[in-house]
């Protein structure tokens, strides 16, 4: 009787090996994907639910044999590389965050590490029906590309944990499935890009339902000097994460009692200047995917989800309120106004907005 393998075994050799590869730089954790067809099975969650904790090279990273600078270095990875990421710990570091992760190449500081949950490669939708679906990026990274193919340009690499609107789903003459996704910047032709969609998993509506909608007096409130964001239930705390506010001057995070004015579940923000238009604050930027964005200031001045750092606890945005894209989609699903699954744009007013009060 010959040996079988079962789906869930498949699965995890999946994961596994996208583990192995993601500790070598020619091997990327999404550089080669197994050709197993894995068909869901009565009773078990898809295949596009396991995943595995990753830890992504922002810029170069240093890993030490203790969670200290001054021990021995072990590897240097460089950007865009992975490792898995096996736990935290927290230990002094200078003047950034005190948190560091452990890792089979030794612990490294989290401040230039971006967790991400990387998932199996994920099932094509073919019928994504009339609205589309919001996409999340579930592998390190992806290349955005003009048209569905490997062989037109490339317009942006998108980051593990960035959120799209599918609005297109198309397979090539090789049976690659392709998804487009809507870009509303810059206003100008084309205003999407075409991504692998074994690199982007489907965000379940369950996890864009609202977290208790109908408690009263809900407030956020953001303590500079202490770089924490806290969600309040009357007098109870419900959620509390360290943010990355304003570097001050010119790039300052407003003061005072705002509300939540607009929520949108991406975006894609830019200061690259228009013709003829102002000069921009601070350094250039170009961050397409921002997710779970909530507005609360006429200027523009939002709580959203960072991927282009992973330093929370200290200053270091253009205004805004960088937290994790975890606390980002806790805050979003948990502030008002409340909208549905298919909105791009939740809009409010100052009396129906969660009050935001920064001091």
């Amino acid at each position: 009787m010959r040996n079988s393998i079962s789906r869930r075994q498949v699965l995890k050799l999946i994961v596994a090996s996208s583990a192995v590869a993601a500790l070598s730089p020619v091997l990327h954790a999404r550089a080669h994907y197994p050709q197993i067809p894995v068909p869901p099975e009565p009773g078990e969650i898809s295949g596009g639910d396991i995943w595995q904790w990753m830890g992504r090279a922002i810029h170069t990273i240093a890993f030490y044999e203790e969670p200290n600078v001054s021990s021995a270095r072990l590897a240097v990875r460089y950007r865009d590389e992975s490792v898995p990421l096996t736990g935290e710990i927290r230990a002094p570091f200078s003047a950034h965050n005190d948190l560091w992760y452990e890792t089979p190449l030794g612990y490294v500081h989290s401040a230039w590490v971006y967790p991400i949950r990387v998932y199996a490669p994920q099932p094509f939708i073919s019928d994504i029906g009339e609205w589309g679906f919001w996409g999340e990026v579930s592998q390190i990274y992806t290349e955005a590309y003009f048209a569905p193919s490997v062989n037109a340009g490339r317009k942006y690499r998108f980051y593990g944990g960035t959120v799209f609107h599918v609005i297109e789903a198309f397979k090539d003459e090789q049976g690659t499935g392709w998804y487009k996704v809507y870009d509303e910047f810059p206003p100008t032709s084309p205003t999407f890009q075409w991504v692998l969609a074994r690199d982007m998993r489907r965000v379940p509506r369950g996890e864009m339902s609202p977290i208790n909608p109908f408690v009263g007096n809900k407030r956020v409130e953001v303590d500079l000097a202490q770089q924490r964001l806290t969600c309040y239930e009357g007098d109870r705390i419900a959620f509390s994460t360290l943010v990355a506010s304003g570097l001050g001057g010119q790039t300052a995070t407003p003061t005072g009692t705002m509300a939540v004015l607009l929520k949108q579940p991406s975006r894609h923000m830019s200061n690259y200047p228009y013709p003829d238009g102002p000069e921009p604050l601070g350094d250039l930027f170009d961050l397409p995917g921002i997710p779970w964005n909530i507005f609360f200031d006429l200027s523009g001045t939002a709580i959203h989800g960072a991927y282009w750092h992973n330093d929370f606890g200290i200053p270091r945005s253009h205004g805004c309120l960088n937290v994790s894209p975890t606390a980002s989609r806790w805050i979003y699903r948990w502030v008002h106004p409340i909208g549905g699954y298919e909105d791009d744009f939740i809009q409010s007013t100052y009396q129906v907005g969660t009050p935001v009060i920064i001091f």
